[in-house]
Formats: C-alpha cells, structure tokens, sequence
C-alpha cells in the first residue's frame, strides 16, 4: 500500500512530511547511532537538536555507561574484545613497532583505554612504551580509575590535545568527526610520524555536519569528502600508506537527504614524509 501511496504525485510531499515526522519522533528518543539533518556548521547542527537528551560527549552518565559496558564485557579477564575495523590498525602498529619506528601513543578520544587493553591481546608492546589516551574528564576520570584498579603503568591520561607534543604513533578510532580543524591542530602543536584514523564517515559528496543520536547524548558530527580529508593532511607533510573499509559503521541520514548518506567508513595509514 505504501508502495502505490508513493507512486501518486500529489501524495509523495504529504508522504514525506509524515515520514519525516514520524523519523523526528524516533530520533529525540530511543534511535541510537541514528542521524538527523544537514548542516554546514556545528552550531547549527546543536540548534536542531531535541530537548530530550543533553548534548555533548563529557557526560558523567555517559563515562558511567561505558564502565559499565566494560565490566557485562569481562574485561577484567578478557582484556577486551576488538571488532573487524581493528584489525588494520593492530596490523599496521604490530609493523611500526617491529620495525622500531615508534613507541610512543597518543590516542585520541581512546576513552577509558580500550585500545590500549584490547590491542594487547594481538600485539607485543614495547618494554618502555608509553600509551597516553586524551578524552573528556568525565571519560579520563573513569579510565585513571580503571588503570589503577589493573595495576597498569604506561597508560597515561589527558584532556588536552597539546600533549601530542613527542609522541610518535597517533591513533584515533571514531572520534575525528566531532572535532573541528585535526589536521591544523596538529600543525601547530606537533605532527607524528604516523597517523592511524579509524571509522571514518568518508564519501564524495560536499563535506557537511549532521547530528548524531549517541544513545544518552546527542552530539554534532563531520561527513568528510574523501579526497578533501585526504588532501588536509597531504599538505601538512603526510602520505597516504593506505586505506580500508571498515563495513561496521554507517551514517544513513533519513529522510532528508538519502544521497548525503555514507553506507560506510573508512580507516587511513598516514606517514609523516622524510
């Protein structure tokens, strides 16, 4: 029936409205890892936003849920579980550390550690490696909290992105997008000799913010162009080693703009140039 509904052409825009009604409804509660809107700016896309979540990902409620996410997972014993996207990156640092290129990590938005717990599983850290995570307080907090509990030396915390200062391995998974100007930031403050960017929302349309439903926050996010992401960090001295797919994530912006949507993400090898 719906079918027929939307093949009439006075009822398409009486079809949409009630579609697009009834996806704002679901969005403002409970659609996790659902998105909404098309903005140029993060302002903007904040502005849009329900009254019914707060907005932001320095959320004690937030910081709290992962915790709690880690201990239904076992990570006490376990050490973590790790999903397909992770695998390029446990491959591509497995070879900066055998070749002896880095053992110093700034992992960006690592939240309470999990790929310094996860990733040990898979690769033999250096003696002397240093793992440092930068996130919001409320994440930090719990991290130093969990890091304690485990007796775990070399894993260290921040909440500023300045102490990529010295650090040779820069890896980020899933938090880029909500962060305005990385490659600039790091121009300025310092610029690793690798950068592993995980889940990336990369396609090749023009580059805009849209709004993500995070589950107990909603937060702005970026949708990059490829090639214009690519080239940001072209200019500031980095090649492209290599590129995957990671099939896991998705940005489907509904109903609004369909083509704008990102069936999925993207994970990307920098070096720094000689």
């Amino acid at each position: 029936m719906k079918k027929i509904i939307k093949q009439i052409p006075f009822a398409k825009p009486i079809y949409r409205f009630f579609q697009e009604k009834q996806y704002k409804h679901r969005f403002a509660r409970d659609c996790y890892g659902c998105f909404s809107g098309v903005f140029q700016t993060f302002e903007e896309a904040i502005e849009s936003a329900p009254q019914t979540k707060s907005i932001g990902y320095d959320s004690a409620e937030l910081a709290q849920e992962y915790q709690q996410m880690l201990e239904d997972n076992n990570w006490e014993n376990s050490g973590g579980v790790i999903a397909s996207y992770d695998y390029p990156i446990i491959f591509w640092l497995s070879s900066i550390f055998h070749h002896n290129q880095g053992k110093t990590i700034f992992d960006f938005g690592g939240n309470v550690g999990i790929h310094f717990y996860s990733y040990a599983k898979y690769i033999e850290y250096p003696k002397d490696l240093t793992w440092m995570v930068c996130d919001v307080p409320a994440i930090v907090n719990h991290g130093i909290t969990l890091a304690k509990k485990r007796s775990v030396e070399n894993l260290e915390f921040t909440v500023d992105l300045k102490d990529v200062k010295g650090k040779e391995i820069f890896i980020s998974s899933g938090a880029i997008q909500y962060v305005e100007n990385l490659a600039s930031s790091l121009s300025l403050y310092h610029k690793p000799k690798h950068l592993l960017l995980n889940r990336l929302p990369l396609y090749n349309g023009n580059q805009y913010v849209t709004l993500q439903n995070g589950g107990k926050v909603f937060y702005p996010q970026y949708v990059f162009n490829q090639i214009e992401f690519i080239e940001q960090f072209s200019k500031i001295g980095y090649e492209l080693v290599d590129i995957w797919e990671d099939r896991n994530d998705s940005c489907i912006i509904i109903p609004y703009d369909p083509e704008k949507s990102v069936p999925f993400y993207h994970g990307l090898y920098f070096k720094l140039k000689a």
